[in-house]
Parts: C-alpha cells; sequence; structure tokens
C-alpha cells in the first residue's frame, strides 16, 4: 500500500515537473519573440526641399506576408518629440522602401528624426530601428536671428508653420504675419514658431512674417496652381506662323522667375517655350511644320505647385485667316485705287479679298489662286466726289473659312476737281512769239492755286522745259522746235490734272538726236530698221575733250530697239556722241546717230559782246558771236539771258530788267524801251538746263533825241 503511494507520489512529482518546463520554455519563447524578426534599417534620410522629407528603408528577411506593415514616427528636437506617427504598407518584393513626408514646419528649422519598426499580424512587432537625424540649422554658428519660410512659394489655403532661430542671448516677445499678431509656439528653447491657418494669396511683392527685434522679415509669395486654360484655339494669317490663344480664369498673382510657364506641344514632335506678358490676351506661336495639315497641339501650364493642360487638335486649312499687311490708297478726282497687299504661303487655296468704303458702304469682291509670293489686290472705286473724304478698309478670307480681321480704317480724301482752259495766240511778227492764256475753276472753293506748273517740249529730242509761274497767262519767246504745252494747277496735294495744246512748226528738224542721261545713265531708244536682220552696234564715246576717243560699243539683238548704259560709263558735264549701226547681210551701216549729256552742266564760256551795237536814244541793239554748238559746252545752249541796269543816279536800285533769248541759235536781241542819254549796263550769258553761265559786260549810252520837240 506504501508502495503503490509512493508509486503514484513520484508519477505526480514527475507530471509537475514536466508542466513547469513546458510553461517555462513557452514563456521563453514568449519572451524572445520580438528578437526573431529583422529591425528595419533606415539606409538614407534626406530633405528634398525646405517641407520634405524623404526616407529609404530595407527589410533582410523573407516574410510570407505579401504587403508588409511599418510603423514610423518622426520626432523633433533633441527631445525627440514625436511630431507624426503613421503606419504604411510595401510590397514584400521591393527592396529598399521609401517614404516622402512632408512637414508643416520648414525642416531648417529644428532637427527631424525618423525611426522605424516592422510590424506582423502573426507575432508581435520588431524592435524599434535607431534614430536617424536630419539637422536643421539651429546648430549652425551665427549670431543673426533666421526667419523660415524665405523667398517661398506657398499654395493658397494651406496652413503654414512659420519659424524664427535666434541666438541665445536674444529674447523673441512676438511673431507677425502680414500685421497680425500669432501665438508663439515654443518649439526649442532657440527656436519659435507661429501656426497660420488658411493663408491668402498675394501680389507680386508676397507676404512678410516678421519679428519685434529689428523689424527683420522674412519674405514669401502665397499662389495657386494653374488652372485649365479654356477656349485654347490656334490660326495662322499667312501659313507660315500659327498663333495660338487662350482664356485664363484667374488671372496669375506673381511675376518674374516666380511666373506661370507656358509651353506649346505640337503633334507631339516639338515643344516651344510661350513668353506670356499680356495675361489679358495671352498667346504663343510656332512655325508651319512643312506638308503637315493635321496638328495635335496641347499647351501646358505649370508652376512651382502643379500643372494643367488643354488640348486642340486642327486642320490647318480650316483655321487661315489672312490679313492683308498693308493697304495703299492713291487718291484721283473721281476715283482712287485702293491695293491691298497679302504676304504668305497660300499656294493651293483660293483667296478672296473684300474693300469696304465708307461713306457710300461700298463693298468690291476679288478671288485669285494664292501663290508662295507677295500677292496684291487692286481695287478701282469709281464714282467719287471730288474734295471729299472717305474712309477705307480691307480684309481677306479663304474660300470656305470665316473672313480675317479688317485692317485698319484708312482715310483719305480725293483731289479737288481743278479744270484748266487753255488757249494760245501765236504772233510771228515781228518776232514769232507764242502767248498761253487760262481760266481755272475748281470744285474747292476754299482752294488755294499756288502757282502752274508750264511744260514746254520739244519736238524730235527727249528735252523738257518747265517753269513755275503766278500769273494766269505767260508769253513765250520764239523756238522753232516748240512742240507740246502742258499747264498744270499747284496745289497742296500737288499738281492738277493737266491741259495740253500743240504749237505748230513750220521748220525741219535735223537728223542729228539729242538726248539726256538720268540718274541711272543713258536709256537709248531708236526706230527699227526692217533692213537690219543679225544685230545692232551702238557704240559711243566723249565730244570735245583734247584726249582721243575712248572709243566703246556694245551688240544688241536685232529683236532690240533699246539699250540701256548704267552711270559707270559716263561723266557730267560731258557731251557724248552715240552711233547706231544696223547689221545686215551686206555688213553694219549707219542707222542713227544721238548726242547728249549724262547730266548737264551750267556753261562755263561765255558769250562776246559786240562793242559798236546799233544804239538809238531809246534802244540798243545787242550783237554777240558764241559757238553754241561746241561739243566742249557742258550741256546743250538753250537759250541766253541778258540783263540791263540802268546806270543813271535818277534811277532807282530796281531799274533793271531781265530778257531770255530762247533762241540758241539768235546772236542778236533789241533792248527797247530805254531812257535818251543814259548809260546802261548789260550782261549777257549762255544758259543751259541746268542753269546760266558767267556773264559778259558791257556798258553803252543811248543817244540823245534830237528831234524836234513842241
Amino acid at each position: 500500500m506504501l508502495r503503490e503511494l509512493t508509486s503514484t507520489t513520484m508519477i505526480l512529482h514527475w507530471t509537475k515537473m514536466l508542466t513547469v518546463f513546458i510553461l517555462f520554455e513557452n514563456v521563453k519563447g514568449w519572451n524572445s519573440s520580438s528578437d526573431t524578426v529583422t529591425v528595419p534599417d533606415i539606409i538614407n534620410l534626406q530633405a528634398l526641399d525646405m517641407w520634405r522629407l524623404e526616407m529609404e528603408w530595407m527589410m533582410n528577411q523573407n516574410e510570407e506576408e505579401r504587403n508588409q506593415t511599418y510603423e514610423i514616427q518622426v520626432g523633433r528636437t533633441t527631445n525627440m518629440d514625436i511630431v507624426d506617427s503613421m503606419n504604411v504598407s510595401k510590397r514584400s518584393l521591393e527592396a529598399v522602401h521609401t517614404l516622402v513626408w512632408t512637414s508643416q514646419l520648414p525642416l531648417n528649422c529644428v532637427d527631424h528624426s525618423v525611426r522605424i519598426r516592422f510590424i506582423s499580424e502573426a507575432s508581435p512587432p520588431s524592435s524599434w530601428s535607431s534614430w536617424k537625424t536630419i539637422y536643421g540649422e539651429m546648430n549652425l554658428a551665427h549670431n543673426q536671428i533666421r526667419l523660415f519660410p524665405d523667398e517661398q512659394v506657398l499654395r493658397e489655403g494651406s496652413t503654414v508653420m512659420f519659424c524664427c532661430i535666434f541666438p541665445t542671448e536674444t529674447h523673441i516677445t512676438s511673431l507677425f504675419f502680414g500685421k497680425t499678431l500669432y501665438e508663439v509656439i515654443n518649439i526649442s528653447p532657440r527656436v519659435k514658431a507661429i501656426r497660420v491657418e488658411n493663408i491668402n494669396a498675394t501680389n507680386s511683392f508676397g507676404v512678410i512674417f516678421y519679428h519685434d527685434r529689428n523689424s527683420e522679415a522674412a519674405h514669401n509669395f502665397v499662389t495657386f496652381p494653374p488652372e485649365k486654360p479654356f477656349d485654347f484655339r490656334c490660326e495662322t494669317e499667312d501659313m507660315r506662323l500659327v498663333y495660338c490663344s487662350w482664356k485664363i480664369q484667374r488671372a496669375p498673382n506673381l511675376t518674374g522667375d516666380r511666373r506661370r510657364k507656358y509651353t506649346l506641344l505640337i503633334s507631339d514632335s516639338k515643344a516651344v517655350g510661350c513668353d506670356v506678358e499680356n495675361t489679358d490676351h495671352p498667346s504663343c506661336g510656332f512655325d508651319v511644320i512643312q506638308q503637315q495639315i493635321t496638328y495635335n497641339t496641347t499647351l501646358l501650364v505649370t508652376n512651382s505647385l502643379g500643372q494643367a493642360s488643354e488640348t486642340y487638335i486642327f486642320n490647318i486649312t480650316d483655321r487661315v485667316f489672312p490679313v492683308p499687311e498693308h493697304l495703299e490708297v492713291t487718291a484721283g478726282v473721281f476715283d482712287s485705287l485702293v491695293i491691298l497687299q497679302l504676304d504668305g504661303c497660300f499656294k493651293g487655296l483660293l483667296l478672296i479679298c473684300q474693300i469696304e468704303l465708307e461713306p457710300g458702304g461700298i463693298k468690291q469682291d476679288l478671288d485669285k489662286n494664292g501663290s508662295d509670293s507677295m500677292q496684291y489686290y487692286a481695287f478701282k472705286l469709281q464714282h467719287l466726289k471730288p474734295s471729299t473724304q472717305y474712309s477705307i478698309r480691307g480684309r481677306c478670307a479663304v474660300q470656305g473659312n470665316d473672313w480675317g480681321r479688317w485692317t485698319t480704317q484708312r482715310l483719305f480724301i480725293t483731289e479737288p476737281l481743278v479744270t484748266i482752259d487753255l488757249w494760245r495766240q501765236i504772233r510771228d511778227h515781228p518776232n514769232r512769239t507764242v502767248t498761253l492764256l487760262w481760266k481755272t475753276v475748281s470744285s474747292d472753293s476754299e482752294l488755294y492755286i499756288e502757282a502752274y506748273n508750264v511744260c514746254v517740249s520739244y519736238r524730235n529730242t527727249e528735252r523738257n522745259v518747265c517753269m513755275t509761274i503766278t500769273q494766269t497767262q505767260v508769253e513765250l519767246t520764239r523756238d522753232l522746235n516748240m512742240s507740246d504745252i502742258t499747264v498744270r494747277a499747284v496745289i497742296q496735294s500737288g499738281l492738277s490734272e493737266p491741259a495740253h495744246i500743240t504749237i505748230p512748226s513750220a521748220y525741219i528738224m535735223p537728223r542729228e538726236k539729242r538726248i539726256m542721261g538720268n540718274e541711272k545713265g543713258f536709256q537709248l531708244t531708236w526706230t527699227r530698221d526692217s533692213t537690219t536682220t543679225c544685230d545692232y552696234i551702238v557704240e559711243w564715246c566723249m565730244l570735245g575733250v583734247a584726249l582721243p576717243c575712248n572709243l566703246q560699243w556694245r551688240k544688241v539683238p536685232a529683236n532690240q530697239s533699246s539699250l540701256n548704259l548704267n552711270t559707270g560709263y559716263f561723266k557730267a558735264g560731258v557731251l557724248y556722241e552715240f552711233e547706231i549701226y544696223g547689221c545686215s547681210a551686206d555688213g553694219h551701216r549707219r542707222h542713227e546717230k544721238q548726242i547728249g549729256y549724262f547730266k548737264e552742266q551750267k556753261p562755263t564760256q561765255r558769250p562776246t559782246l559786240y562793242s559798236s551795237p546799233n544804239i538809238t536814244w531809246s534802244s540798243v541793239n545787242l550783237k554777240w558771236s558764241f559757238n553754241e554748238k561746241d561739243p566742249s559746252h557742258t550741256g546743250f545752249i538753250t537759250r541766253y539771258v541778258i540783263m540791263v541796269q540802268d546806270d543813271s543816279e535818277a534811277a532807282s536800285n530796281l531799274s533793271y530788267f531781265i530778257q531770255s533769248v530762247d533762241d540758241p541759235c539768235s546772236k542778236s536781241w533789241m533792248v527797247s524801251g530805254l531812257e535818251e542819254d543814259r548809260s546802261y549796263t548789260f550782261q549777257l550769258a549762255a544758259c543751259t538746263s541746268a542753269g546760266c553761265g558767267p556773264e559778259t559786260t558791257a556798258v553803252f549810252r543811248t543817244r540823245k533825241n534830237c528831234e524836234l520837240r513842241y
């Protein structure tokens, strides 16, 4: 009985010992389970900017969970004050995990530390990793107060903490945002902060955060992310440049480097930066892409807070709206010429242009096929009123598209209607004279006629002599070559319409042809010779110079009867002789002879006055000698000028007159109407179209009148 009791007791004892051992092992397993889970390793911690902190960590273990959960804590200052705690899930297949944490307090203000641990559903959490710290500027050695944020762009409506780092001996009493005093938050012994909620957008000068010591301040800018542009569209005026425009819902509030940036993305092939100055009417352009018809354009708007975009797809031929570059008006009396100038690459398009005249509301349309060069549209406006102000404007379009915009209105005034009733009186005795007479009528009663322009042309020459007079008649002295006469009124806007009259001549012109050059040189023309079959030869040389003739020549095709010789060949004031020869099977024969000056000069020679003229008591018949055909002259001698001066003491300073002898072949002139027994000074000069040369002076006295006086 005792043995059985003893055996039972031993069984109970070992049963208790086994139970305790099992419990001890279980407890030991429970106490050391956290040590079997690997602690995450923070391999990197860096500040991306003033607000964002990026952390990276690794897990060196094989966990069965597909998604792993980590608990992360963020602490501030050396006390590791926990300011944020979060759980994040990451895929176990990722070797390195990354998390970006955003702080309301600028990272510059104070030290920020991070630690992490792994959380498993199957076992207790791992131990915490060591703290990883990124240091603020409070640890830097300086004696100046520093404010953060400074010169930063902040988001409208956000909550921002502003901090002040100050030296130990400094006492911060208050902190302001703008003009508002905020409650001070003690971050650390040398860092204080304020918390501003729902900050408002500012203008380009920013918002100010300052304290009460020496009025130091931090300047910041509050704005908002870009909004999606609307009414975005593109068009072209010349098929060379495309301009895109859009509208802005809310005008940006920042300028300079902080302003919005606009970029055009064109058909996934190119990007164009847009320098948008005028936000009321923003636009941007790009070059047309050769051979491309369809364009896919995207407008990208960005600033430091984000971006927005809008897309527009169009066929460029549907978005062509030509605008004339220039509108020119040449006003007449009853009609006017309007020219629209259009420049662009419009080949393959049918263009139509239109003008509008006011008053009258007249519209005219002209259409033509487009080209890749300058195009002109000429409109003739008829049935206008003289001396009337009109306005004109123009516009163009591609057929099937809307009209382009109107040009700026152009004002013009039609010319006044000035008519000249012209007649002539011809006298052949004692000398051949022509007296022109005319009357003028104007549509403008207040029109002031300054003078009259009288031009006389000469047969078989290119010479044209013009004069300006203020009377309504003029007497022209004898000239055998006189042909057509034109008279125009000189008014403020120019010259009136001309009146013409032809003066008959009974004289035969010599065969030698006189010509005159211009600023471009000589433009030679001659009559066609039917016997010329191969070509013409034009030769020329200088006349009237001591040196031998420097003969020059030029070949001209037989089907041409003109030749332009540029100024490089010729000198002013030198007479040139041109011989035109026609070529046939028998050789060259002389066809025409022309002489002329590239540019006439005043004469250099004086006429010789005869010392014994025929003198009466009231006249002096001057005679002189002068070789007007001397090739050494610097111009064609066209006339002589005689000035007569009364030398007597009784005469006034104005007792002189001028006579013009318009026949260069004439060598005498009767000066009549003189006083008896008076001394007169006579000056004689030869003239070309460029002016008169040096004078020859002589003094003659009229005779006494010996007739019986009653």
